[in-house]
């Protein structure tokens, strides 16, 4: 997974998220284009919200979950931000090894806060318009399950 900029026929410009095989991740672009267009973010901001849901994602996938188990392991995925380096990390057998609790952070605070702060963007986004009905609604407070019945109320006929 990483961040890739887009061009649009008009000239503007937005970054989304590409897997493995190139193909743009739906959920992350429809969150991204959303923000920048929707929203009127700056360009550099759908950058940095693209590599930070291309982290999460990256996760995921090398965890072997898809993006929605991963929202409900979402401690999993802030132990492995703090500690897990940029590179790929050591191979023992066939096996990635990265330092966990204990070793120092290889991510500053303000940076895994900028991290989970896109990726609750986008799952809130889906979640919001339904675009992933079985996301778990365990973890989300009361009043974010109350907003997304007001707003359907409202957009809906």
């Amino acid at each position: 997974m990483r961040g890739f900029p887009v061009m649009l026929p008009s000239g503007q410009r937005y970054w989304t998220v590409l897997d493995e095989d190139l193909q743009v991740v739906g959920v992350a672009d429809e969150f991204l284009r959303h923000l920048r267009f929707g929203r009127d973010a700056a360009e550099s901001t759908t950058k940095a919200y693209a590599h930070s849901v291309a982290l999460f994602l990256r996760w995921c996938a090398r965890t072997g979950r898809s993006w929605q188990s991963g929202v409900e392991q979402f401690a999993l995925f802030m132990t492995w931000l703090a500690h897990a380096p940029s590179t790929d990390g050591s191979t023992v057998g066939g096996v990635v090894v990265v330092a966990g609790p204990g070793a120092g952070a290889v991510r500053c605070p303000s940076r895994i806060n900028g991290v989970l702060t896109a990726v609750r963007g986008m799952v809130v986004r889906a979640w919001s318009f339904s675009m992933e009905p079985h996301l778990p609604t365990s973890g989300i407070p009361m009043r974010m399950r109350r907003y997304k019945a007001s707003w359907e109320s409202r957009i809906c006929p």
